[in-house]
């Protein structure tokens, strides 16, 4: 299934943060694996610009300029530490700082420019939970158009977990992860999850369907390169599919953007939703 135009540009986004730090190794590795070109973008707040901070502080010129000198200082240190990384490890990198805009709304626009993958760290430079979802990652998450990576450590994705429930979109992230997976020399272990109350009502007709799910989900890439395993769990798919990852030592979580439950919340499916906030491994949403 190899596909030379895969993965030929990534965009990271970074405020120097402990979360993006990790979201910049994580994308050296995968640039050295694929032979992607990279961009790394840095925002400076709208919020921190020099209007708002004299409009709604007061304070004075001398001590304004002081401020916000600090903070385009602050912005090139991170570029220059970015670039610094990936020159170290022979990845071409490009960068940009836009200022005085608001990071999610510039990093959602940056990304349209025919980027393939946006890698980004779970949390910002002030949140202090190093696996549940910054607001900037929230906001970004939900209006992608392009696959993201949500990166909660820095790993070499070498055990992916491509979870399908029967759905298109679920296909085209197992697509997506298998074309990775060939590059990365990575491991995959295809999940699918059943609810418990239809399993209550008939375990057997429950088991069935997951495993009409593996084997459609299996058909679907028959060029692979790589073994695939299938597991069939029955429980909250969310829950489950965390669980999962923890106990096998999956490094990566991959999904569709929107699956077939009844509520397709906002832009993004429940499950996917659910199980970005509350996994510990880095998790790979593919759009449809």
């Amino acid at each position: 299934m190899d596909d030379t135009n895969f993965l030929s540009k990534i965009l990271v986004a970074t405020d120097g943060s402990v979360s993006s730090l990790h979201a910049e190794e994580t994308a050296v590795i995968m640039a050295k694996k694929t032979g992607a070109a990279v961009t790394v973008l840095h925002v400076i707040p709208r919020a921190l610009s020099y209007a708002i901070l004299k409009l709604q502080y007061q304070i004075p010129r001398n001590i304004l300029e002081e401020v916000l000198g600090h903070l385009e200082q602050n912005a090139e240190r991170i570029i220059a530490y970015a670039q610094a990384l990936f020159n170290e490890e022979g990845v071409k990198v490009e960068t940009e700082i836009v200022r005085d805009a608001d990071p999610a709304e510039s990093i959602l626009e940056y990304a349209k420019d025919d980027f393939d993958l946006l890698v980004i760290g779970a949390q910002g430079e002030h949140e202090k939970n190093p696996y549940i979802l910054g607001s900037v990652t929230k906001k970004v998450m939900r209006h992608i158009a392009c696959a993201i990576l949500i990166a909660k450590n820095v790993s070499a994705l070498s055990d992916m977990l491509v979870c399908v429930d029967g759905s298109q979109n679920s296909i085209e992230a197992l697509k997506y992860a298998v074309n990775l997976a060939e590059k990365m020399g990575s491991k995959i272990t295809l999940i699918n999850v059943q609810e418990p109350q239809l399993h209550m009502l008939s375990p057997k007709t429950a088991e069935e369907i997951g495993d009409q799910v593996l084997t459609r989900a299996l058909h679907a890439i028959p060029e692979r390169r790589m073994e695939v395993e299938k597991r069939l769990i029955i429980g909250v798919p969310s829950d489950n599919i965390v669980e999962a990852a923890e106990k096998g030592s999956h490094d990566l979580i991959v999904m569709g953007s929107s699956g077939l439950g009844a509520t397709r919340r906002f832009l993004l499916g429940s499950v996917s939703d659910d199980v970005s906030h509350k996994a510990k491994s880095s998790v790979l949403i593919v759009p449809t």
